[in-house]
């Protein structure tokens, strides 16, 4: 890069930093301060934050992009300053959720931010297999993975659709070897930036301990405050939940540190940084980074929305398939209850949450609910709502005790066919004509799968230790839904 380029580049940064600081409010700037001093002080000082490099991960919501403005206000604002910045290393992690609208809009961010022309900073899209840089040309396209519509199925049988069992603790077990991934490319990744409070990173690392001990992973007494430690034991405990859910592990290779030496990565919370007073969803910031184009407050595609709706969806579909009740009962119990919850917590989430709660609350809009998770189900894994309604209803484990009663209550003309049905679920020698079409239609399912399932049990926290129940019982953020859908 010659010199009068260099100038140019620093001029348009300049210009950058002047917009983003010209979009942040009063309590905005006092928290970019901090997190300046932050970063300084984790670096070792003024001297040596030219050699240091941090990494964040991009998940695509506005929390994330809320963060990634403030990480990139620090960095130019600390160039302004001085010789030398931070390095930035921005993770995509390829995960089902990143679809291509979503990496549009990340892409979208990198534009107003001018990521992609600066050298300060390593945009990445990490997969199992491979993690490369992220060009402006890049063309992403979603891959959805037979894997995973398998194991979301296989997940929701075993839990009688239990929403978080279902869909996060795979996506959880499975960032492990993507996190490694990111932080071995290149160069070595000195802190990881965490937003989230300060207490939910030790929560899910004395989580994930708790069960790697239990599934004999992790000695009693082990490192439990050690990230790199918690990184190491879900990648072990992603190739059990495959193993035990009868699948192949998507990537299977030695553990090596993710440090690159005998420090563990150290963690950096900016939850302080960035929790004040303004409401995140209207912040100026967004609209700097985003765009106009952008600002839709019932996006499902936002991670922390996705959450609640889909749970929101399940219980809808609960009510129909268990308790006979119309969809929007289900539903909108669902929705009242999370709003309540969040009634105090003035974080994004509960702000969300709140609005998500005002906005699905009469039954023409819950059903616009219904069909926005189904397409977006449907587009993310692959299924439809007839196999959630049978995940529900779990018909098929405890050597499909709750067939009888599944096909009576939804499908009574396949009633005559359960004996064949079963011999065909108990026996994979059977030579059977019944129909195992259908059988795979319904659940999603192929038939191996199915038999799997034959010879497992429903999870049952108090009583079972499987790797799911294991999960299940010692998750932080697991609150039993005990749904009262009629009366």
């Amino acid at each position: 890069m010659n010199n009068f380029h260099e100038q140019a580049m620093g001029f348009v940064y300049q210009q950058v930093l002047h917009r983003l600081l010209g979009c942040f409010s009063r309590p905005e700037r006092i928290a970019l301060q901090l997190l300046i001093q932050r970063l300084l002080v984790a670096a070792g000082g003024v001297e040596r934050i030219g050699n240091y490099r941090v990494m964040v991960v991009h998940e695509g919501g506005k929390e994330c992009a809320y963060t990634l403005a403030f990480l990139r206000a620090a960095q130019l604002s600390i160039a302004g300053r001085s010789p030398e910045t931070f390095k930035l290393r921005i993770a995509i992690l390829r995960q089902p959720r990143m679809t291509a609208n979503v990496m549009e809009r990340i892409q979208t961010q990198c534009n107003e931010l001018f990521i992609y022309e600066d050298m300060r900073v390593e945009l990445l899209i990490v997969d199992e297999q491979s993690t490369t840089r992220l060009h402006k040309q890049t063309v992403f396209e979603s891959l959805p993975s037979v894997m995973n519509r398998t194991q979301v199925l296989m997940s929701g049988h075993l839990t009688q659709g239990d929403a978080r069992a279902t869909f996060f603790y795979s996506d959880l077990l499975a960032r492990a070897k993507l996190y490694r991934q990111a932080c071995r490319w290149g160069a070595r990744v000195d802190a990881l930036i965490d937003r989230r409070p300060p207490s939910h990173l030790g929560q899910y690392v004395t989580w994930i301990q708790q069960v790697a001990e239990q599934h004999g992973h992790a000695p009693p007494g082990d490192d439990h405050e050690s990230f790199e430690n918690a990184v190491k034991l879900c990648s072990k405990l992603d190739d059990d939940y495959k193993e035990f859910l009868k699948l192949p592990p998507a990537y299977r290779g030695e553990f090596s540190a993710i440090s690159g030496g005998s420090n563990d990565i150290d963690v950096i919370n900016i939850f302080d940084c960035l929790c004040h007073e303004a409401d995140v969803l209207s912040s100026q910031v967004l609209m700097f980074v985003e765009g106009p184009w952008n600002i839709k407050m019932l996006d499902i595609e936002e991670p922390q929305a996705a959450v609640v709706l889909v749970a929101a969806h399940l219980q809808g579909l609960r009510g129909t398939y268990q308790y006979g009740v119309e969809y929007s009962v289900g539903a909108d119990a669902y929705l009242r209850r999370a709003s309540l919850e969040n009634q105090c917590n003035e974080r994004f989430k509960g702000q969300l949450i709140k609005r998500l709660g005002a906005s699905f609350n009469t039954p023409k809009r819950i059903r616009k609910l219904h069909g926005v998770a189904t397409q977006y189900l449907g587009e993310l894994h692959g299924v439809n709502n007839e196999q959630l309604g049978c995940f529900i209803c779990s018909p098929f484990v405890n050597k499909a005790d709750d067939l009888e009663s599944f096909l009576q209550n939804c499908y009574p003309e396949k009633l005559q066919y359960i004996h064949e049905f079963r011999r065909v679920l108990m026996d994979p020698d059977s030579t059977s004509q019944v129909d195992i079409a259908w059988l795979e239609s319904v659940s999603g399912l192929p038939l191996a799968s199915l038999q799997a399932l034959y010879h497992m049990e429903k999870t049952d926290v108090r009583t079972s230790n499987t790797l799911i129940a294991t999960l299940c019982a010692h998750d932080p953020s697991k609150k039993p839904w005990h749904p009262v859908l009629a009366g």
